[in-house]
């Protein structure tokens, strides 16, 4: 044996000539091509049935709070115009529901809420109409310069602490104030 040739030389075999053919290379793109394409389909499909549920921490009741509020606006009444008492109540219920449904309307349109609220499974069909019609009362109050009686002043602060308390408007009474 010798031992300065351990190593035997080692020479590459050729590669075949179907190997070094261009429509290999092209089906070998077009194969991963779609072995891209149908990984990325199964794979929001997986993620469209499997949705990732982020639980959200838990808020203190501020529901004392916003009722602490709607009774100094209760006290503060006799030196409110209508027009003030629409603006200040609609804000009120409009924070309100901002917190308690987690729905970005503070700073929203009646009509862009509602559209955005019918989309959203949060705010029920009912809670949507009745807080809809409360928000128009509210506006033609504010916007139109309609005038509001007694009664229906009293109404607005009734009915929106019947929907903080109960966080829906299930009681028989609590219907928003008719518009004229």
């Amino acid at each position: 044996m010798n031992r300065t040739n351990l190593i035997e030389d080692l020479t590459l075999m050729p590669l075949p000539p179907w190997w070094q053919s261009p429509w290999l290379l092209l089906g070998l793109v077009v194969v991963a091509g779609v072995a891209v394409l149908v990984g990325r389909w199964l794979w929001r499909r997986w993620v469209n049935q499997h949705p990732a549920v982020i639980a959200a921490a838990p808020q203190p009741d501020l529901t004392p709070e916003f009722l602490e509020r709607l009774a100094a606006l209760r006290a503060r009444r006799g030196e409110l115009s209508a027009y003030e008492l629409a603006i200040e109540c609609s804000d009120l219920l409009r924070e309100f529901v901002e917190w308690r449904f987690r729905m970005s309307i503070r700073f929203q349109t009646t009509r862009e809420f509602l559209e955005a609220a019918a989309r959203d499974a949060l705010l029920g069909a009912e809670h949507r109409d009745w807080l809809g019609a409360y928000l128009k009362f509210c506006d033609l109050v504010k916007f139109a310069q309609q005038g509001a009686t007694e009664a229906e002043q009293t109404n607005l602060l009734d009915a929106a602490e019947r929907f903080i308390r109960q966080g829906s408007p299930w009681s028989s009474v609590a219907t928003a104030p008719n518009s004229r």
